[in-house]
Formats: structure tokens, C-alpha cells, sequence
């Protein structure tokens, strides 16, 4: 049973902190994804090599919250996710996203730039596609369920202040209103 942090939620400093950690966890990965582009695309897509992995490392954008969220910001925060529901969610997402692939992958999307994949191939109908198409699923399924769990999943103390928070509010809306 993981216990709440001892720093308080409410302690302006660890908000802060926690805001800063947040821009980074999308800004840092976004930031290296777009440095291993070595040239600009015009129009047209320019040499084979112009996004060296640039598929691969754009993954870094689920794969960096997933370890911020899940090893760091839920521990600390007390904040309880049930295992179960959990995988079975992410399962059947994952599960939806690599039929969606494997059926329409080739229909919709070409992959013309096979150097910004790791090059493995995926099965497909129609033809192979990168690994990365089924890793983007799995990653972003995660991260997205991640981000929900924790911001509904907050400690009591957390929860009773939105719900005063949301209370006085609506209460400022009905007495502002016209009668």
C-alpha cells in the first residue's frame, strides 16, 4: 500500500514544481523528436534520411509521460489505479488499434521515409508496416488512461477542495445571475 506524500498538495512550491515536470515530460521528448530532423521538409519529402527515426523517437511523447506519470507522479501523489481495470482497458483499446492497423494501415497512410523507423516490419494487410504504428497505439492508450486515472484518481484532500472549489463557483454563478 503506497502512502501519500508528505509534502502537501496544496503547498504552492510543490504546484509549481509539478507544473514545470509536466511541461517538461511533453516539451523535453517533442524537443529531441524534432533535433533529429536534419532537414527541413519542403513540400515534398526530401531524401530518404532527412528524419533519421524520427517516427521512432517521436514515440518519446507517450513513452516519457507513461514513466513520469506511472513510476514518479502516482506513487507520490497516493493516488490508487485498479491493476485490473486497467489492463483489461488498455487491452481492448490496444487490441481495437492494432485491428484498425492491420485492416486500414495501408488504405490511409503511405511510408515513404522507412529511415525514420526502426525498419522492423508489422503485419499488415496490403503489406507490412513499421512496428511504431502498433507501439503508437499501445504507448498512446497508456498515457492517455495514465493522465485520466491520476486526475480522477486524486487523494481525498485533493478531491474535497475541487468539490469546494466547484461548490462556491456555481454558488457565485447563481447570485450573479439575473433574477
Amino acid at each position: 500500500m503506497s502512502r501519500p506524500s508528505s509534502r502537501s498538495s496544496s503547498d504552492p512550491q510543490n504546484n509549481a514544481l509539478l507544473v514545470v515536470a509536466m511541461l517538461a515530460m511533453v516539451a523535453v521528448p517533442a524537443g529531441i523528436a524534432l533535433h533529429t530532423v536534419r532537414i527541413p521538409a519542403p513540400t515534398q519529402i526530401p531524401p530518404a534520411d532527412a528524419t533519421p527515426y524520427g517516427y521512432t523517437v517521436s514515440l518519446l511523447l507517450f513513452i516519457i509521460p507513461i514513466i513520469v506519470i506511472g513510476w514518479w507522479f502516482v506513487p507520490q501523489e497516493g493516488i490508487k489505479i485498479p491493476k485490473r481495470a486497467f489492463s483489461r482497458t488498455i487491452s481492448v483499446l490496444f487490441i481495437a488499434g492494432c485491428a484498425l492497423d492491420y485492416f486500414f494501415a495501408n488504405r490511409f497512410f503511405t511510408y515513404r521515409n522507412p529511415a525514420a523507423t526502426l525498419r522492423i516490419p508489422a503485419p499488415a494487410l496490403g503489406g507490412p508496416v513499421p512496428i511504431e504504428e502498433y507501439v503508437f497505439y499501445l504507448t498512446g492508450f497508456i498515457a492517455v488512461l495514465l493522465i485520466y486515472a491520476g486526475a480522477f484518481s486524486l487523494p481525498p484532500d485533493s478531491q474535497a477542495r475541487y468539490t469546494r472549489a466547484a461548490s462556491i463557483r456555481r454558488a457565485k454563478r447563481k447570485s450573479a445571475a439575473p433574477q
